[in-house]
């Protein structure tokens, strides 16, 4: 049972909107998760947001007032960009701006979302297997 209060909210503070992977990797850290535990909550957490976003823009582009509102506001150059080079965008850009604006800012410039969502979760697992490595060796050093 205590196992399932650390994972369950380690997970909302990675889902968090102001917390995200920095905050949560540590506070699961703290809470006594092992490692892998520490990377597999705090990673499905904070990937939630781009499953949520997406989920909501693919539900949103139904309705053919708003599709049509959301066509006329992307050019056609800037989404064949996005989906061509935005991948690198996204793999830099999502642990310094955080997974909600970078989701937001994909769906809204056109990225397709397999070339938006498979960056954005390696992006997202590579940085929280680097904090959990520099946190480790920070606790080391200082132990």
């Amino acid at each position: 049972m205590d196992y399932i209060f650390q994972a369950v909210s380690s997970w909302f503070v990675g889902f968090f909107p102001l917390a995200e992977i920095y905050v949560a990797i540590p506070y699961a850290m703290a809470l006594g998760l092992d490692d892998i535990s520490v990377i597999v909550w705090c990673v499905l957490g904070n990937f939630t947001p781009a499953l949520l976003i997406n989920t909501i823009y693919e539900r949103l582009m139904k309705i053919p007032r708003i599709n049509k509102w959301f066509n006329s506001l992307i050019s056609e150059k800037v989404q064949d960009r996005m989906n061509k080079w935005g991948i690198w965008f996204v793999l830099f850009g999502t642990p310094w701006t955080g997974i909600w604006i970078m989701a937001v800012t994909a769906k809204a410039l056109g990225m397709n979302t397999k070339r938006f969502l498979i960056p954005a979760f390696i992006s997202i697992l590579a940085y929280a297997i680097i904090i959990v490595i520099v946190l480790r060796a920070g606790i080391a050093t200082f132990s």
